[in-house]
């Protein structure tokens, strides 16, 4: 459809000889140019010409032919019936006593009606929403800025930092793309969601101009407004810019913070992440772990163990019950769930509070002052099991969809990522009833035990896979048997195997360090680290956890 601007530059033919006119003869409607006007008034003698420039001309409204009376032309309007009616309808026919307007007045009406709302349009709807897309792109401009300066500055700061803290800048750069990210895909939906609206009001504008030039009676009167000024146009967005400070202290100290990161690196003290992270590089692997604890439990077998506070965890078995214990082996608190059979996971956040899953009742729940609350339920179909609570707040939860297995994100009551296909488009997660477990490690990968699959999967903050490992590297008798996996303070990927009665231990890129090897330890299932880096093993079979210290 051609546009108002269009039109007006649109090269309108002579009616006589077809050359380009600017003029219009309003009494026989039809464009003539200079050199056809006399030839015009020739052709009709008796009747006058009132000839005017094109743009001054005055459209004559082309009345419909009365279906019921030969010869008449329905130049009313029967307000009764809202229909166009000739004269003699309204005297003898069906419109007899109805109440009439002529159509011209009805007309007009409905024109100065369509300039009021399209002048209004244009003064204030349009403008609202061109005012809100530019404080948008200004908007993407301070992120991108920003955040692009924050790189800058990353990098400089790392040459000063020694290679053992990498870690520590890898982090703050996930952080600072994370931000990147979020602000821009944010941002640009909303960009685009209103350009759409914007732009399907500027059409609209077009049609009204466009009936607004029209001869035909009956567009004008059937026009119906489409367009509703909004209360408000939402743009409010709030940015989080990322803000990377440093400080230097003589030669002898130098610290970063950005958020809850926090790093300093002196020459008599080791670096060190405030949110919980100690990265001590004088710590490596023991070359035999040593069992430091050996509990007992009622859970036999026993499924679940998550670490709390500091010599505490939570566990849990075949079931109802979720148990609190210590290193000790008192049991400091029982709840019990309001699953049909067992909790399908469970896992604690950064406050120590207890979360479980139900796939009975496809349910995340908290548990809080004894008491179990339904935070989440999800969707028909979608059956939550393992959990994990990251540090962020998020939780990821592994869901099953009809056998096919896939993690998404919550960001407290929000869905906010989906981990189904690669890049190609196929699944990530092979099908299987098999539980996944997973762990964020401290550079955000998600690190996923696919038992259905029997390999471990690490994927980036984005959902792409960086690689897998089948425990060919471990070199054990048995095929690899992954189950519960963690991570520690180095970033160490750590994985139970009950075929072969061990735990392996991984770099954060995939790298096989050694596996941990103790005749105490048979059937390893649970896994987690507590706030000193040691494990904390449950013996499947036999219902025991055994603490096990495996770093210097």
């Amino acid at each position: 459809m051609a546009s108002s601007s269009t039109l007006t530059k649109e090269v309108i033919g002579c009616g006589i000889c077809g050359m380009p006119s600017q003029q219009f003869c309003n009494n026989c409607q039809v464009c003539v140019c200079v050199d056809c006007i006399k030839n015009h008034a020739d052709v009709f003698p008796s009747l006058p010409h009132d000839i005017v420039l094109l743009k001054d001309r005055r459209l004559r409204l082309m009345f419909l032919e009365c279906e019921f009376h030969l010869g008449q032309y329905c130049e009313t309007n029967c307000e009764t019936c809202n229909l166009a009616v000739c004269i003699k309808c309204t005297q003898s026919g069906a419109h007899q006593g109805h109440k009439v307007v002529e159509l011209y007045k009805v007309v007009e009406a409905k024109k100065q009606e369509i300039e009021k709302q399209t002048a209004e349009i244009e003064s204030k709807i349009i403008s609202k929403y061109q005012a809100t897309l530019t404080d948008i792109e200004s908007k993407i401009f301070k992120v991108t800025n920003e955040c692009d300066k924050t790189e800058n500055e990353r990098e400089r700061l790392r040459n000063i930092w020694h290679q053992e803290v990498d870690i520590i800048f890898n982090k703050v750069g996930s952080f600072t793309q994370f931000i990147k990210d979020y602000n821009l895909a944010a941002l640009t939906t909303q960009q685009t969601n209103i350009e759409q609206q914007l732009q399907e009001i500027i059409l609209k504008v077009e049609q009204n101009k466009e009936i607004l030039n029209s001869n035909l009676p009956y567009e004008v009167v059937n026009y119906q407004s489409t367009v509703k000024e909004p209360k408000e146009i939402s743009n409010d967005f709030e940015i989080r810019l990322p803000c990377l400070k440093s400080n230097a202290v003589g030669d002898t100290e130098l610290s970063i913070k950005m958020g809850e990161i926090q790093a300093t690196m002196t020459q008599t003290s080791q670096t060190c992440l405030a949110n919980g992270l100690t990265l001590l590089s004088t710590k490596e692997l023991l070359r035999k772990s040593k069992v430091v604890a050996s509990i007992s439990t009622k859970y036999k077998p026993l499924f679940r163990v998550t670490c709390v506070g500091t010599d505490e965890a939570f566990i849990t078995g075949k079931g109802k019950t979720i148990s609190r214990i210590d290193i000790r082996g008192s049991v400091l608190d029982t709840f019990t769930t309001e699953c049909q059979t067992r909790p399908s996971g469970i896992s604690a956040n950064e406050q120590g509070e207890l979360l479980y899953s139900d796939c009975d009742r496809r349910t995340l729940n908290f548990v809080r002052q004894g008491q179990g609350e339904v935070f989440i339920t999800l969707p028909k179909g979608w059956d939550p099991y393992s959990l994990c609570c990251c540090k962020s707040g998020d939780i990821l939860v592994h869901v099953s969809c009809g056998g096919k297995n896939r993690i998404i994100r919550y960001k407290g009551e929000h869905l906010t990522q989906d981990i189904d296909l690669d890049q190609h488009g196929n699944p990530i997660f092979k099908e299987g009833k098999f539980t996944l477990n997973m762990v964020e490690n401290n550079n955000g990968d998600v690190c996923v035990s696919d038992v259905n699959a029997e390999n471990v999967v690490v994927l980036d903050t984005a959902g792409r896979v960086r690689f897998r490992y089948d425990g060919i590297a471990a070199k054990r008798k048995k095929p690899f048997s992954p189950r519960c996996i963690v991570t520690d303070c180095l970033s160490q990927i750590i994985v139970t195997d009950v075929n072969n009665f061990c735990i392996h231990i991984l770099d954060q890129d995939g790298k096989f360090l050694k596996c941990l090897i103790n005749s105490r330890v048979k059937v390893p299932c649970g896994l987690s680290v507590d706030c000193y880096g040691r494990l904390w093993v449950g013996l499947l079979e036999k219902g025991k956890i055994k603490v096990l210290e495996y770093l210097n």
